[in-house]
């Protein structure tokens, strides 16, 4: 089995609504450029594989835009990977994001890893955007299609002359669109795309139109996580579609890695559980709360179901934490 990756989230989402303050009683996740910047160059002398970002437009907490974020780490860093994890393409719509998507790997010089992408499960980012919710996943059938199209098309000749890109859906029309420039990776970064892995539809659209799986840490188990890899590997096989080169990624690991049980029952329950409306139990057990020992058994598990990579995202004390997770947890792998 191959070596795992191991990257970060880096901390786009604020948990503003817990009771976390350092002794001048302000919010401890409150990001500054600074610490965004900090974080990021840090995640990078660590030795980290890669850094993403998740993507809301409102939520329940205050969230800054991914998309920035991601542009702002690829312009202080050097070798580290970038990825989307995930992208809402159908509120941000495809076209707009192909371009976006397009820049990043540019300014990165390919270090996008993943184009990670997905119609998202927020009703508030639909509303706030003016699109039914109901309509999330024709419209993501139809916007994955158009950023496959987008970054496939021939263009011809060096006279700046080129095929134009025609689109006639239910959600979108294309007229005579181009994309340009390219992006830096050819024909285009890998395509991932983000699903909890609920449905045999969901699972055959990740099989037919992405390079990856993304899956959501705290909405899926290690066992529920080899059943649906089997089932892609499966579906990409009966399709005529690589297996070998296709790749996962586990991400939102959400943690905090400490020996003091009720210091971290503590930080679950004041932070993360009401951040994501989640009982402070069930997130404690799922995903990376607990002593080294016990988080080196979590990943041990998605790794023995075939996780190839993994995103661990600390609740509190970023910088202390993403040191031990690599000192004492990453460097195992």
């Amino acid at each position: 089995m191959q070596k795992i990756l191991i990257g970060i989230h880096l901390p786009v989402m604020g948990f503003d609504n817990a009771n976390d303050y350092n002794k001048e009683g302000k919010i401890k996740s409150a990001n500054t450029q600074e610490q965004i910047l900090s974080i990021v160059k840090k995640a990078e002398f660590l030795g980290y594989d890669s850094l993403s970002v998740n993507d809301h437009i409102v939520f329940r907490t205050s969230w800054l835009d991914s998309l920035s974020i991601l542009a702002a780490a690829a312009a202080v860093t050097n070798k580290i990977k970038l990825g989307t994890s995930i992208l809402n393409i159908v509120v941000r719509t495809p076209v707009i994001c192909a371009n976006a998507l397009t820049a990043i790997d540019i300014l990165s010089s390919g270090r996008l890893f993943a184009a990670g992408v997905g119609p998202g499960s927020y009703r508030g980012d639909y509303d706030v955007c003016g699109i039914p919710f109901e309509q999330r996943w024709g419209r993501f059938n139809e916007a994955i299609e158009i950023l496959h199209t987008l970054w496939n098309y021939k263009q011809a000749g060096l006279n700046n002359a080129v095929d134009t890109v025609d689109y006639n859906g239910k959600y979108y029309q294309l007229d005579k669109v181009v994309l340009a420039p390219r992006p830096y990776q050819k024909p285009h970064p890998p395509i991932f795309i983000g699903t909890w892995g609920e449905s045999e539809a969901g699972l055959k659209r990740v099989a037919k139109y992405s390079d990856g799986w993304m899956a959501s840490a705290y909405n899926i188990t290690p066992q529920k996580f080899k059943e649906k890899w089997d089932m892609l590997l499966a579906y990409r096989k009966k399709i005529g579609k690589d297996t070998k080169s296709f790749d996962n990624s586990l991400m939102s690991m959400f943690g905090y890695i400490d020996n003091d049980k009720d210091k971290v029952k503590k930080k679950v329950k004041d932070i993360l559980s009401p951040a994501l409306g989640r009982p402070s139990k069930q997130l404690e057990d799922s995903l990376l709360f607990g002593s080294v020992e016990e988080c080196i058994q979590k990943v041990n598990a998605f790794y023995e179901a075939g996780a190839k990579r993994i995103h661990f995202w600390p609740i509190s004390d970023f910088d202390e934490q993403i040191e031990v997770f690599k000192k004492e947890i990453a460097g195992i792998y």
